[in-house]
């Protein structure tokens, strides 16, 4: 059954990563001696108390880490869940580990740098210092609003009767297929045009074939999502990069997998145990616009140039680049 097997072979985890806001609760008393309209009308947002520009190394590795957990699982309810294969575990956990580490270095730095960098703030601001002198943090209260951890946690099937184990495999059945038909848009539209796809086209196509295969106890539609692409990108040259052929069936490829109700096929033949056949219709090779155009025409019977002078070379057309057929996309 695929509950039992997905609840065999993954983990949950959640991600826990807090970041001081550098903002406090903007006020009517704030703006004494103005008339502001009532509080049912408008709302006055926030007011900010350190600059932007002095969290974006700590947010920095907030990112590194949501990206370490795209590349091998699968997220639940707006990320608060993550399903990771359980064969990853200590790969991801020594990566969070070093990323925790970094996360208390960039921490105790802006702490260090706290009071200059709030000073600077308020020069910059100096017309509206008034507004923000009263609201300031110290370091140590600062501190406490910072925080990196995550816990592991291993899923068991519901008890009878409960619905909950088919609804979260619902849901990574869903998202997983989402994640594959959002990234095939991207690589698509990044491919429009090109008549050749280097490693850096390819990149995200190569880590997503990995991701499928480590998720393949999701559904068996990963694995045949995944052989398909993979038998593409062996195709590439000694230098990594796809053209000809190999380009027009990965272009091909994206346009199926972009497409939900292709995936939904792609599902429902996996779930049956019958193979999926992809189309690939006839192959057309670029039109070679960059042979040399023919010389301009010549006079007829030009009279001879007087010894001596200087003759132009002939002009030619300049050369097109090749354009790849329409019907490829």
């Amino acid at each position: 059954m695929t509950q039992e097997r997905i609840f065999e072979q993954s983990l949950g985890l959640i991600l826990d990563i807090s970041i001081w806001s550098g903002s406090k609760t903007l006020k009517a008393e704030d703006f004494q001696g103005y008339e502001l309209p009532p509080e049912e009308l408008v709302s006055l947002g926030s007011k900010r108390l350190h600059s932007k520009d002095s969290f974006k190394p700590i947010q920095a590795v907030r990112t590194k880490a949501v990206s370490v957990l795209e590349a091998t699982g699968i997220s639940l309810y707006g990320g608060r869940v993550w399903i990771i294969p359980d064969h990853a575990k200590s790969d991801v956990e020594a990566s969070l580990q070093a990323l925790a580490a970094e996360f208390q270095q960039e921490k105790d730095g802006f702490l260090r740098d706290f009071y200059t960098t709030q000073e600077e703030w308020l020069q910059k601001n100096n017309k509206w210092a008034s507004i923000l002198r009263p609201y300031l943090d110290t370091p140590e209260t600062v501190s406490k609003r910072f925080g990196f951890s995550w816990r592991i946690f291993r899923m068991g099937t519901a008890e009878q009767g409960d619905d909950l184990a088919e609804t979260i495999t619902t849901d990574l059945t869903n998202n997983l297929l989402r994640e594959v038909s959002t990234l095939a848009e991207d690589a698509y539209q990044s491919l429009k045009g090109r008549d050749r796809a280097t490693p850096k086209n390819l990149n995200r196509l190569e880590k997503l074939t990995d991701k499928l295969r480590g998720l393949s106890f999701v559904t068996p539609a990963s694995l045949v999502i995944e052989t398909e692409l993979s038998g593409i990108l062996d195709e590439r040259d000694s230098h990594g990069a796809l053209e000809g052929q190999g380009l027009f069936k990965l272009v091909r490829l994206l346009v199926q997998l972009k497409s939900p109700m292709v995936l939904n096929e792609v599902l429902e033949a996996a779930e049956r145990g019958q193979a999926y056949q992809f189309q690939y219709p006839a192959y057309v090779p670029p039109v070679d616009t960059a042979a040399p155009h023919p010389q301009l025409q010549p006079q007829t019977n030009p009279a001879p140039a007087p010894a001596g002078a200087f003759v132009p070379a002939p002009v030619s057309a300049p050369p097109k680049p090749a354009s790849l057929p329409t019907g490829w996309f």
